[in-house]
């Protein structure tokens, strides 16, 4: 089956891994900062073209200044970088102490 036509909040939340009223705020931000895709004119609930979001998302400028990892295309949010997650892992050891096996 192909994928429909717009995408909803949930849509938007699950591409970029947030809750959906964390993803409505982070869109907002998107929009006015980096030329997010505005929501289609009239729909309430909001639903986007997904056309626009997914080519907004492949635009080779916001790859160049926010590269995903080659494994993980998905992890649009840059708090779930491998770096990241290394760091918070570290964090988290020094605190607590390393995991139990």
């Amino acid at each position: 089956m192909a994928d429909p036509l717009t995408m909803t909040l949930d849509d938007l939340a699950e591409v970029f891994r947030r809750t959906a009223p964390t993803t409505a705020r982070h869109v907002r931000k998107l929009a006015e900062d980096e030329g997010f895709p505005p929501p289609l004119p009239g729909r309430k609930p909001k639903l986007w073209s997904r056309h626009q979001v997914e080519a907004w998302l492949r635009d080779p400028r916001r790859a160049q200044a926010s590269p995903l990892p080659a494994n993980d295309a998905g992890a649009i949010d840059p708090a779930f970088s491998p770096e990241n997650v290394a760091a918070a892992r570290s964090r988290l050891a020094a605190r607590y102490g390393a995991p139990h096996a």
